[in-house]
């Protein structure tokens, strides 16, 4: 699905503190007051301080808003939260906003409120990039969760999950009035929020309009008349009365059930094992990491450097969503350990070069449909680019302020320092066996082959991230994970002409990697497998760079070091990962039986419950390892998903099965 390219709301400021939106000519708020009627139209028809306070350790307290607006209702209620709620559990707010406010109209708006500026800058400071789509943020060390979705409201519920895990404690309905902005009040919200809420969900709105009344009252929600704030004469509450049965979509793709937090073993010690073991330990699990070699990243998250950043397509589609969705993610787990210098990288720029011109093309293509802010992408010249790297390039190309570089054996080595995992090296997973033996005794067994001994390890749940190179377990799975392989070559300082400022893609990739040294590569050999380091490899390497690169290399093929690694690759470039269905009941279900029936008529996915995975990264790993690892806890703790369904679907373990089973295949 391709998103619509945002539009931005155009603020006129009044008497230079009250914002006011030329796109539907009303005021986002009233200055004299706004708290008061925040106070009154929302917090007390839902009774959210007596909510906020019963709400227990562990659980999560969930609002949805229609229009963000600049956030007001978000820092009162964040605020509420803050104070009133005294044990562990987060504060979920999902709010939808079809023309986002620029960072600076946001700034200026909360001036207007210095109770709330502290909040207000911890906001400020973790505002998305204005791009069409959802979008995470964790606030206030984690006790608050906030989802953005840019976008049509009516785009954006409909990409929210309705299981018991993800339901809509309440509903503030806010935006611009229903006879200024009808595209919004209309019949599909209501039944939106219908689907989305459970027997106690409470709404209230500033509104009385009957168009409303009767859109939520056909929903299913009884409806309350109460008196407005100042010069609105009455307002109106309630509550959903009577759930209308709804089917899923995709019942293939719906999810696995949760499971306690308990033991866990994590097969492999790459970036996508490391990543899901450490969100696992973070959240109370007892992790034990199995890893095949003598050392931890020792495939293709050995690599000195890999570069992150965005993927830009002509029209934002599902892959460069993802991805966007997969950065954001890793610089919410890796940013703070950079600052701290506990792992090795520079995530402060990275340019992209526009080396062909399919690349040129769509790039120009995306500017224009898509409207990249500068605040992710800034277009350069030739010699722009060559300004910013330090030296000649031959090409244009995009800046990323917020890309770089990292060394995946040191995010690698973070990530297995927590005091609840523990780590085995050479130990070679010979079969993994359910041992449940009723739906009370949750278990799996795990037999491994050491130099010394064959041993099994039980664990609640197993995580299997081994790459590509472990093709009978990959099989045993049904994952379609292809190794190709890619050779890098390492330039010493002297090998240089001139330091690289930033790293940079080209046909390949050519990075710093600390201590003057640099990284190149890599190349794509998809039919071979052998790990020798070769001078073809190179050559390669050599000859790409150089095209990209005239002047840098000042070195020979003959005299370059290198590595060899093994990239898991899919056949839609997308990773794969969650709950591995139940292979026999996936072919009764659904393969044996005709594609062609309408959804309702078949059952809900069934997994092996306890049995997951995480791989099929490629060579994007380190913008998606982290954000499949805080999929995979979701899954655990039967919580709000991290992604829109669409995004959730595309990276699901069964999805190559089930598109040709639906295709007739």
């Amino acid at each position: 699905m391709a998103l619509e390219k945002l539009t931005l709301a155009q603020v006129n400021w009044i008497d230079e503190i009250v914002p006011h939106s030329e796109q539907f000519d009303d005021f986002y708020f009233n200055t004299d007051g706004g708290l008061q009627e925040i106070e009154h139209t929302f917090i007390q028809p839902n009774r959210l301080t007596e909510r906020f306070l019963e709400c227990r350790s562990e659980q999560a307290f969930r609002i949805a808003e229609t229009g963000f607006g600049s956030g007001l209702n978000f820092l009162a209620v964040s605020s509420l939260w803050l104070a009133k709620n005294p044990t562990n559990a987060q504060l979920h707010f999902i709010s939808f906003e079809k023309f986002p406010m620029p960072l600076a109209d946001l700034q200026k708006a909360h001036q207007a409120y210095p109770q709330l500026l502290e909040l207000a800058e911890v906001l400020q400071n973790q505002y998305p990039l204005l791009m069409p789509g959802w979008h995470d943020i964790w606030l206030f060390k984690g006790r608050v969760r906030l989802t953005l979705w840019f976008g049509d409201v009516l785009k954006g519920l409909p990409e929210c999950d309705a299981s018991p895990g993800s339901r809509v404690d309440v509903w503030l309905l806010d935006g611009f009035t229903p006879g200024k902005n009808p595209d919004m009040w209309r019949p599909g919200l209501y039944k939106e929020m219908s689907r989305l809420s459970h027997a106690q969900t409470t709404f209230s709105t500033f509104t009385s309009a009957g168009d409303v009344r009767r859109g939520l009252q056909a929903a299913g929600f009884a409806v309350h008349k109460a008196s407005g704030y100042g010069k609105k004469r009455e307002m109106c509450f309630g509550q959903l009365e009577q759930q209308r049965p709804y089917s899923l979509k995709a019942p293939w793709f719906s999810r696995p059930e949760p499971i306690e937090t308990g033991t866990a073993i994590v097969v492999g010690a790459g970036l996508a094992g490391a990543s899901v073991a450490y969100k696992l330990a973070e959240a109370g699990w007892k992790v034990t990491v199995l890893e095949e070699k003598e050392s931890v990243a020792s495939a293709a998250s050995g690599n000195l450097a890999g570069t992150v950043h965005p993927l830009i397509t002509a029209d934002w589609n599902l892959r460069s969503q993802w991805y966007l969705q997969g950065f954001e993610a890793t610089l919410r787990t890796l940013l703070p350990w950079l600052e701290s210098k506990e792992i090795q990288g520079n995530l402060r720029g990275m340019v992209q070069l526009l080396v062909t011109e399919t690349s040129l093309e769509r790039v120009k293509e995306s500017l224009i449909r898509v409207g990249l802010p500068e605040a992710l992408a800034v277009w350069l010249t030739a010699s722009e680019a060559s300004e910013k790297i330090g030296g000649q390039v031959t090409a244009p190309g995009l800046f990323f302020p917020n890309g770089g570089w990292l060394n995946p054996p040191s995010v690698v080595k973070r990530c297995l320092q927590h005091e609840s995992i523990r780590v085995c090296t050479s130990e070679s997973v010979n079969r993994i066996e359910n041992n449940s033996d009723s739906e009370s005794r949750q278990a799996w067994s795990v037999v491994t082959q050491s130099k010394k001994q064959s041993q099994a390890l039980e664990a609640d749940i197993v995580v299997v991230a081994t790459g590509s190179l472990n093709a009978d377990l990959n099989a045993q799975l049904g994952l379609p994970i292809r190794p190709v392989k890619g050779q890098v070559s390492h330039l010493e300082a002297d090998q240089q002409t001139f330091p690289l400022k930033y790293p940079l893609t080209h046909a390949g990739y050519s990075s710093p990697c600390g201590n003057g040294r640099a990284v190149t590569g890599a190349t794509f050999e998809a039919p071979d497998l052998g790990e020798v380091v070769s001078l073809e490899g190179h050559l390669t390497n050599l000859a790409t760079a150089n095209s990209a690169l005239p002047n840098w290399i000042n070195a020979s093929a003959e005299s370059l070091q290198g590595r060899i690694a093994f990239r898991p690759t899919t056949p839609d470039h997308l990773p794969i990962f969650g709950a591995v269905p139940d292979k026999a009941w996936l072919q009764e279900a659904y393969l044996s039986q005709s594609h062609t029936h309408a959804v309702y008529r078949y059952q809900a996915q069934r997994y092996q419950k306890g049995l997951y995975v995480s791989n099929g990264h490629g060579p994007r790993g380190l913008m998606s390892v982290f954000l499949a690892a805080e999929s995979i806890l979701a899954e655990l703790e039967g919580s709000a998903l991290v992604q829109p369904l669409s995004l959730y679907h595309a990276s699901h373990p069964a999805r190559f099965t089930i598109r040709q089973w639906r295709s007739g295949k």
